[in-house]
């Protein structure tokens, strides 16, 4: 009944949309356009199931999608008011969805069915344009007809290249002859221009940019002559693509080939270039929203938002998981985001939040769509990074650690970015990035693999001369001394070599039952086949095939397998292999065994991804999303909300309160603490979040910019040093710790840490009265909180000095978790809790210790 009512709010919404404010839409579901309408809902293009879909920005909610074509047809949507024009690419004919009572009109022939068709609106028709033809026809926006016979615009025209200025005349530049041509009152007009001209409009008017002379020209309306200009600064090659703005006289230029976004201004001329992709991306066209602008990239499937008035990045996200010709569509200071031939789509904002909406989910028995957040993780992250797993991290770790690839956690603190991509043929020319988010490297030396001599600067191009595997080293010197380090390898065929395999990725490495488990492979050519196999080790039969170039699959035996690649380029085969393993995912108690805690429930005994204990109860994140909790029945923190049940990539739990970080990257929060503080979360910490921290009296939350927020009973107020540039946060007791980029600590609190400086940190963890880091090589180090009944932590085993990756403790109790698997404990052990049990000898992927217990999650393969 509630979604009865928000659907009935909204068609009365859209009901009352006559004419509108401005919407630029772009994109391959849309085309650029000045659209006028007042909702905050936008039909978004469904082409998969044949549907148009309705989704409400301030909700960032599917609210319906209506049926249109046969599934698997390339549709694209214009929007007028709250209605929708939709126009089947393959028939070449146009319907209309009434936004108010979802009706759809009857389809309209317009011009014969073509791929290269387009909608072009204007305040009093709609233009639909064959660019491969260069015939074009206007429509009565209200029946869909024809007005009169086709015309011939243009012998051909290219993609993209077609414009409506806002007194309804439509503008090509003739693919063939290189002319400008344009309808003016039903008559064709050219003048000379250049084939290589990109047209847009901005403010209304239509504007032309030559990229290979480097100019921007304002036209008449009347005549096409030139009214205003301005140069670009430097020519551009054929990867350029334009926009403009709705209400003024700015152009967007982004130029693919490097990589840079050009912002300009009639009469003022143009900024600084701003870098928002590799050299090479396939970058979509600009959008213009106010002073910012936001850049897709469609062959990383991420969008650079920027601010033009400072001329820097704001941010970067990462909207979609593998490369997508994604469409973006601007309404106020929100943009749409939509994949027209997939299932997602979702809501970004100028400030970088992003909200990932699944189109389909399926209808329930009332007709009601129920929307369900997208499995694939919220992209609220810069995303600028090597996506090559490390094989040395063994699932989820437990409290406090670094966040693994199936959480939006904070990134990495140093990666390569490898263009045009990290493999090719000798004597191809690579641009080589090391990206390092939230820092700034004093000098960044770099090794080639190939003897050649070493290069030095942020960004630098090689060239291999003989084929091979070349590993590529960047080491970023920082001004504190530290260094941050990052390797790739590239791969060189010689000229006429067979398609090779240069890589099989498997994410995560170390998966356990029922996660979703993503196959892809970098290969040094586009196959024309691919063929996958998933083999348990000593089965007879496969366990999944594929035949595309990525594919998903959720385990459900836990064993070790064999993923094989094939594939074929005309008569050349090549094929590749890689083992991996599937965990159980199985909670391991001890302690003390009178503690409620450790009645593992059965829920427990698979399928866990990560664990953690407070004083008395233990809250559990299964692989499927859902989290558990078990403890005595006295304690009320261990009722889990409903909106916790679905949806989670990270948990965090206190002495008696509990968060939970969703994938839309907003948390829940539970329990029963003795502090009301705790209840009453920030406005700003409900949304945008990639990590959360609950400590005993207070929580912390880490945003997507890289600042901290608190709340709580007695939380201090979050000093400068963590304000900006931090990937890593923990709560203990009246103590917060917060780990930069650079490798630093930060401490602060009622009962802060006396803390020892360290420079190369990389994973923090705050106990009642202590604080703990693993650094870079392996190695623990631990200072005691302010007021500590400690006058140090209890010494540290010899094991603590190599090969550590994750920390936990509760009061006087300290666990570790090595990269081979093993757990090791110290510190207090009244009832055993610090004596690892010989089956956590091996196969351990997370560790937690509580209230005189501890627990672990193991493989179940050892």
């Amino acid at each position: 009944m509630r979604m009865l009512t928000r659907r009935t709010r909204l068609r009365a919404a859209l009901a009352a949309v006559a004419a509108a404010a401005a919407v630029l839409v772009v994109g391959p579901g849309y085309h650029q356009a000045e659209v006028r309408m007042h909702s905050s809902a936008v039909w978004l293009a469904s082409g998969q199931t044949g549907e148009v879909t309705l989704v409400d920005g301030a909700a960032a909610e599917v609210m319906t999608h209506v049926p249109v074509a046969a599934p698997g047809t390339a549709l694209t949507v214009t929007q007028r008011g709250g209605s929708a024009v939709v126009l089947d690419r393959k028939t070449g004919r146009l319907s209309g969805v009434d936004g108010a009572t979802e009706r759809v009109t009857p389809t309209q022939a317009v011009l014969p069915a073509s791929e290269g068709l387009v909608v072009l609106p204007s305040e009093d028709a709609l233009w639909v344009v064959d660019v491969h033809s260069g015939m074009t026809t206007a429509v009565d926006p209200a029946t869909l007809a024809p007005r009169g016979e086709p015309l011939r615009l243009a012998e051909s025209i290219r993609p993209g290249n077609v414009a409506v200025d806002d007194r309804g005349r439509v503008w090509a530049i003739d693919d063939t002859t290189g002319e400008l041509v344009w309808l003016s009152e039903d008559r064709r007009r050219t003048r000379t221009a250049t084939k290589t001209g990109r047209l847009t409009t901005t403010g209304g008017r239509v504007a032309l940019v030559d990229p290979a002379r480097g100019t921007a020209e304002l036209l008449d309306p009347m005549t096409g002559a030139v009214t205003r200009s301005v140069r670009l600064g430097t020519p551009a090659d054929d990867t350029v693509v334009i926009g403009g703005s709705a209400d003024g006289d700015r152009l967007l230029v982004a130029m693919g080939s490097r990589g840079e976004l050009v912002s300009c201004t009639f009469g003022e001329g143009c900024a600084a270039p701003v870098k928002v992709g590799a050299a090479g991306a396939d970058l979509g066209s600009p959008i213009a929203i106010g002073d910012h602008a936001v850049v897709p990239d469609r062959s990383t499937g991420q969008a650079t938002i920027v601010d033009l008035s400072r001329t820097r990045v704001v941010a970067r996200r990462q909207l979609f998981d593998q490369p997508v010709r994604f469409e973006l569509i601007a309404r106020g200071d929100v943009v749409f985001f939509n994949d027209p031939d997939g299932n997602t789509a979702g809501v970004l904002d100028l400030r970088g939040d992003v909200r990932t909406v699944t189109k389909h989910t399926g209808d329930s028995a009332d007709g009601e769509v129920r929307p369900s957040p997208d499995q694939h993780g919220q992209a609220g992250q810069v995303t600028e990074v090597d996506h090559h797993e490390d094989e040395g991290r063994l699932g989820l770790p437990g409290r406090n650690d670094r966040a693994t690839p199936q959480t939006p956690g904070p990134p990495p603190p140093a990666s390569i970015l490898v263009s045009p991509r990290p493999h090719g043929v000798v004597g191809d020319e690579f641009e080589l990035t090391l990206v390092l988010p939230h820092a700034t490297a004093r000098s960044t030396s770099w090794s080639f693999g190939d003897g050649s001599p070493a290069g030095s600067g942020t960004t630098i191009r090689h060239r291999w001369q003989r084929p091979g595997t070349f590993p590529v080293r960047a080491t970023a010197a920082f001004e504190n001394g530290r260094t941050a380090q990052s390797e790739i390898t590239v791969t060189i065929t010689g000229p006429g070599a067979p398609p090779g395999i240069a890589g099989i990725t498997v994410q995560r490495p170390r998966p356990v039952i029922g996660e979703p488990v993503h196959f892809s492979a970098d290969t040094t050519e586009q196959p024309d086949s691919w063929r996958w196999t998933a083999t348990r080790i000593g089965a007879v039969t496969a366990e999944t095939t594929a035949s595309t170039a990525e594919f998903d699959h959720r385990f459900t035996t836990p064993g070790r397998y064999t993923v094989t690649l094939t594939i074929t380029k005309g008569t050349r085969t090549s094929q590749s292999s890689r083992q991996f393993a599937v965990a159980l995912g199985a909670v391991k108690g001890w302690g003390d065994m009178n503690n409620d805690a450790l009645q593992i429930p059965p829920e427990a005994s698979s399928g866990v991804i990560a664990i953690e204990a407070g004083h008395n109860h233990v809250v559990a994140l299964k692989s499927d999303g859902s989290v558990i909790a078990w403890s005595s029945q006295l304690y009320d923190e261990i009722t889990v909300p409903a909106e916790a049940s679905s949806g989670v990539v990270a948990i965090s739990v206190g002495s008696s309160n509990n968060l939970a970080l969703k994938v839309d990257g907003t948390i829940v929060e539970w329990g029963d603490p003795p502090w009301s503080e705790l209840k009453v979360i920030p406005e700003e910490a409900k949304r945008g979040v990639v990590a959360i921290s609950a400590g005993s009296s207070h929580n912390l939350v880490l945003k997507a910019d890289g600042s901290v927020i608190t709340w709580g009973h007695g939380s201090d107020p979050v000093p400068r040093e963590a304000q900006s540039g931090v990937i890593a946060i923990s709560a203990g007791h009246q103590l917060s710790m917060a780990l930069k980029a650079d490798g630093t600590v930060v401490t602060w609190g009622t009962r802060p840490c006396n803390w020892q400086p360290v420079h190369d940190a990389v994973t923090i963890a705050a106990g009642e009265w202590t604080c703990l880091a693993v650094l870079q090589n392996g190695s623990v180090v631990a200072t005691s909180a302010l007021g500590s009944p400690f006058v140090r932590p209890n010494p540290m085993p010899a094991t603590a000095q190599s090969g550590v990756v994750a920390v936990s403790t509760y009061w006087d109790t300290y666990l570790g978790l090595k990269a081979d698997g093993s757990a090791f404990g110290w510190g207090g052990n009244t009832d055993g809790q610090a004596t690892i049990p010989p089956e956590c000898s091996r196969g351990v992927l997370a560790v937690t210790s509580g209230q005189n217990f501890s627990l672990a999650v193991l493989d179940g393969l050892s």
